[in-house]
């Protein structure tokens, strides 16, 4: 009987003591991971020439404005282009653009309302 309470006794120690460690670490929460490429959908609101390349400015709905090369004339303002995003941190403004794809241009959009 006095074995049985020294075992109780023990096992409860035991387990306050594992609690209370277990309370008493830091708990640091993980910070969301953003997924390693996600696409952009912007509107071009500059194309401008220089060196032999075309520098195409890119709006985002939250009026962050992307930038990419082109050796072609074929972008225009107002042309809706989808922008694939590697991460390359925890900050969207280091973030690279990998590709580009011609979506349309706005009057394309508006025709359908």
């Amino acid at each position: 009987m006095k074995s049985t309470k020294v075992v109780i006794i023990a096992t409860i120690i035991t387990v306050i003591l594992i609690l209370s460690c277990a309370y008493a670490l830091p708990i640091q929460a993980e910070a969301e991971a953003r997924p390693e490429f996600y696409p952009k959908l912007t509107i071009v609101v500059s194309v401008t020439q220089e060196d032999g390349l075309w520098i195409i400015e890119c709006m985002d709905k939250n009026g962050d404005i992307w930038a990419f090369y082109d050796d072609e004339e074929s972008w225009a303002i107002g042309d809706i282009a989808n922008l694939l995003m590697m991460t390359v941190s925890n900050n969207i403004e280091e973030d690279e653009i990998i590709e580009v794809y011609w979506e349309g241009y706005i009057e394309n959009f508006t025709e359908w309302h």
